[in-house]
């Protein structure tokens, strides 16, 4: 059964990288882009036929520019890793951690743990990359892949990495960079345009709902140029984003117990501070989910699917999950996002992430999204 609260006014979403990612070096000091004054971004929003909410986000070139002139470098590198908040209200108390502790509720016939893999580059699924945002007077950054659609303009990630529920908006200059590694971004960057998801999770915080597909413009690559001595920058087309990197194909209301390859970049410190992530390149945790759904009452999540022995923390929210992936061709089925991490055990480490469970709601979001077009 659907949920249903209403909606809050939405702001913007989208962003622009700085100018030393045309660069395949780390990430250095460069001259940014000229200064563009902040201006409200256009802003349109609603609930569709069938509960689909819909934020306008950068959706004229003029906020696609400010976005882009927002990312200097310096923002870049002080972008963290984000943790979901629930959305507060009388009877919730809102909160910070994205762990839900579960001492001891690992399923019977569940995959035994597996530690993450890091995957090179080269051999990381292009499609996957990093999404950076504004929530307040802070930046930062959560996992993201792009998804299949008519206009080959889609990207999917968790819905708490879309919208900030503890400010009842969407975040604020928004933008994905596919295939991102140690400050690099070699296949361009793509500002947002529209933001689709349901209206429980932007109404009430439900993550049953925590996903989100937002449409980008074409993206743009920075390109040094010399002018009277100096070093100035221009942004140079790349093409839509299907186009330059792929793109996995949706898919929903698959059963349990299934294997999938979950993709993204964790960085957040474990709860016995360690950090033995720097959310620089693509990680990747492989294994079976478990038989039973769960639920989380702090999150209002009553189906979800967990995949234990992942040990992902902060940053890998919403990355992707994909059944059948193919190395060689480079696709699969997306199946789900990284939405919470979990801690079973009890102890110092996170061991277990979940996903919302990818239903005929999620399809009809997905649906929408991929109708609009964006040049």
């Amino acid at each position: 059964m659907t949920r249903k609260l209403a909606l809050a006014g939405g702001v913007a979403a989208a962003a622009g990288l700085a100018a030393v990612l045309w660069s395949q070096g780390p990430a250095t000091p460069a001259t940014a882009s000229p200064h563009i004054a902040a201006a409200p971004v256009s802003v349109v929003s609603g609930v569709g036929r069938g509960g689909v909410s819909s934020f306008a986000l950068a959706p004229t070139q003029a906020d696609k520019e400010r976005v882009a002139a927002y990312w200097s470098p310096d923002r870049l590198k002080q972008a963290s890793s984000y943790v979901p908040s629930t959305k507060p209200s009388p009877s919730v108390k809102s909160t910070t951690s994205a762990l839900e502790m579960s001492p001891g509720e690992v399923s019977r016939g569940a995959t035994p743990p597996r530690r993450a893999a890091a995957s090179a580059p080269g051999d990381a699924p292009p499609m996957v990359g990093k999404v950076f945002f504004k929530v307040g007077d802070k930046q930062y950054w959560c996992s993201a892949s792009a998804v299949h659609s008519a206009h080959r303009n889609l990207v999917a990630t968790a819905g708490h990495c879309a919208y900030a529920l503890a400010q009842d908006k969407p975040v604020e200059n928004w933008i994905f960079i596919p295939s991102y590694h140690d400050g690099v971004a070699p296949k361009g960057i793509f500002v947002g345009h529209t933001l689709y998801m349901h209206e429980d999770f932007a109404g009430q915080g439900d993550f049953d709902r925590d996903y989100a597909f937002v449409t980008v413009h074409r993206g743009f690559t920075w390109q040094p140029y010399a002018q009277q001595g100096r070093f100035r920058y221009r942004a140079v087309d790349v093409g839509r984003l299907e186009d330059k990197v792929g793109a996995f194909l949706f898919t929903s209301a698959k059963p349990l117990a299934r294997r999938v390859s979950a993709f993204g970049y964790p960085a957040g410190a474990h709860p016995d501070g360690t950090r033995p992530y720097d959310g620089q390149t693509v990680r990747t945790c492989s294994g079976t989910t478990e038989k039973k759904i769960v639920s989380a009452p702090t999150w209002q999540l009553e189906h979800g699917v967990r995949l234990p022995g992942c040990t992902f923390t902060a940053g890998a929210s919403g990355g992707p999950w994909v059944v059948g992936y193919n190395p060689a061709k480079r696709t699969g089925h997306l199946t789900g996002v990284t939405s919470l991490t979990w801690n079973l055990s009890g102890g110092g480490r996170l061991d277990a992430v979940s996903t919302p469970y990818f239903n005929t709601l999620t399809r009809r979001v997905y649906t929408q999204a991929g109708r609009q077009g964006t040049g």
